[in-house]
C-alpha cells in the first residue's frame, strides 16, 4: 500500500519547484528573510515551537537544520529579538516567507521574518475585547485567529492590524479554512460541542453545526475536515465532519492526529496510572472508510512506552518526511524523524518544554 506521503510529495513536486520560482520573482521587493538576523542561517530550515507550562514564561522556539539533522540550542527568538516568547506559545504558522506565533496566556501575536526576527506585533486582545488568542490560519493575505472570548478574530498579515471580528460559540480552539469558508471547533472550556462556519470572504457571522464533545483539533485534507476531541469522558474520540451534511461520524480515538492525502494517522496514548503510558498507532483510510494499524518501521521503544506522550505530528512539504514530538509536561522534549515510507531516520531531543509544532521553509 503506497503511503500518502509519498503519494502526496511525488504528485506535488513539480508544481512545488514551478511556484517556488515564481514566488522568488514575486517577493523580489519584500525585504531579504535574513534582514536584522544575527544568526546564519541556511535556507532549508525549519522551526520549532514549544508550548512550555502555564504561568512559567518558558516558551520557546528553536530552529532545527532538517539537512544538517541538528537543532541549536539557544531559544532562536531570544537571540534574534532579546526578549522571551512569553507564556504558552499555542500555535505557529509560515506564511509567504513569514513566520507568525500566537502566544495565548501573553495575549500575542508575532509576524517574524524568516530568521525569526520580530517584525510587528498585535497584544490589544483583551483590549479589543477578544479575549486570549488560541490558533491561526492564513488566507489570501489575511490572519484569522480564534480568541477564547468568542470570536474569530481577522488581522492584516502584514501590519497586524485588526480588521474585523465574527462571534462563534465558546472558547474556540484550531481554525481551517476550506472552499469558500472558515470552519473552528468550539471546546466552550470543557463543555462546547460545535463547529463553526464562516464565509471567507463576508466574514460577517458564523453558523455553527453539532460535533463531538470537547472538541480541540481541526485538520483538512483533500476536501475532507476531521475533529479531534476529548470527549465526556475524556477517550478522546476523532471524527470526519460531512460540509454537506453538517454531520460528524466517529472514526476511532487519538489523542494526536495528522490528515494528509486520503488518509488521517492517529496516535493515542493510554495509561492506568497517568504516569506510564502505551501508545498505539492506527491510520483511517478516508476512501475505504477504514481504520488499520500504522506501521511505523524500527521505530524506538520510547515511542510505543514510557513517561513521555506525542504532543504533535508534522510533515516536511519538502521530502515528505514526518516529525513526531513528544512531551512529559515538565522537561525538554524529544521528537523523531521518519521518512516518507514511514522508516525511522533519526532523533533530536528540543530544550524546551513541550514542543506542540513545527514549520519548515525553503527561502
Amino acid at each position: 500500500m503506497m503511503n500518502v506521503r509519498k503519494f502526496f510529495y511525488a504528485t506535488l513536486c513539480g508544481l512545488c519547484v514551478t511556484m517556488a520560482f515564481t514566488a522568488c520573482d514575486d517577493d523580489e521587493e519584500k525585504a531579504d528573510w535574513r534582514e536584522g538576523s544575527k544568526v546564519d542561517l541556511p535556507s532549508y530550515r525549519s522551526f520549532v515551537l514549544c508550548e512550555g507550562q502555564y504561568g512559567k514564561n518558558n516558551s520557546h522556539l528553536f530552529f532545527y537544520d532538517p539537512a544538517a539533522k541538528s537543532i541549536m540550542e539557544g531559544d532562536i527568538y531570544e537571540v534574534q529579538n532579546g526578549q522571551k516568547l512569553g507564556d504558552t506559545a499555542n500555535d505557529i504558522i509560515a506564511y509567504k516567507g513569514d513566520v507568525y506565533v500566537v502566544v495565548n496566556v501573553s495575549e500575542v501575536l508575532l509576524r517574524l521574518n524568516g530568521s525569526g526576527v520580530e517584525q510587528a506585533r498585535y497584544a490589544s486582545f483583551e483590549a479589543d475585547g477578544l479575549g486570549q488568542p488560541r490558533n491561526i490560519v492564513a488566507v489570501d493575505g489575511k490572519l484569522y485567529v480564534t480568541c477564547y472570548g468568542g470570536f474569530v478574530a481577522r488581522f492584516d498579515a502584514t501590519t497586524l492590524a485588526l480588521e474585523a471580528k465574527v462571534a462563534v460559540d465558546a472558547n474556540p480552539e484550531q481554525i481551517v479554512e476550506l472552499g469558500d469558508s472558515l470552519y473552528c471547533v468550539n471546546s466552550g472550556y470543557g463543555t462546547g460541542h460545535t463547529l463553526s462556519a464562516i464565509h471567507t470572504k463576508k466574514f460577517d457571522k458564523a453558523v455553527s453545526h453539532e460535533t463531538l464533545f470537547n472538541p480541540y483539533g481541526l485538520q483538512k485534507a483533500n476536501g475532507r475536515l476531521y475533529v479531534s476531541a476529548y470527549g465526556a469522558d475524556y477517550s478522546n474520540p476523532v471524527g470526519v465532519y460531512d460540509v454537506t451534511t453538517c454531520a460528524t461520524s466517529e472514526i476511532g480515538h487519538a489523542g494526536r492526529v495528522l490528515a494528509s492525502g486520503d488518509r488521517l494517522y492517529m496516535v493515542n496514548s493510554i495509561s492506568p496510572d497517568w504516569v506510564t503510558y502505551t501508545m498505539t498507532f492506527k491510520v483511517y483510510d478516508a476512501t475505504a472508510d477504514k481504520v488499520t494499524e500504522w506501521k511505523l518501521n524500527n521505530a524506538p521503544k520510547a515511542m510505543t512506552e514510557g513517561a513521555a506522550v506525542p504532543y504533535f505530528l508534522s510533515v516536511n512539504h519538502v521530502d515528505g518526511s514526518l516529525y513526531i514530538g513528544y512531551t512529559d509536561y515538565a522537561t525538554e522534549g524529544i521528537v523523531y524523524v521518519f521518512d516518507a515510507n514511514d522508516s525511522f531516520k533519526s532523533s533530536f531531543v528540543v530544550p524546551g518544554v513541550s514542543p506542540n509544532k513545527m514549520v519548515f521553509l525553503t527561502k
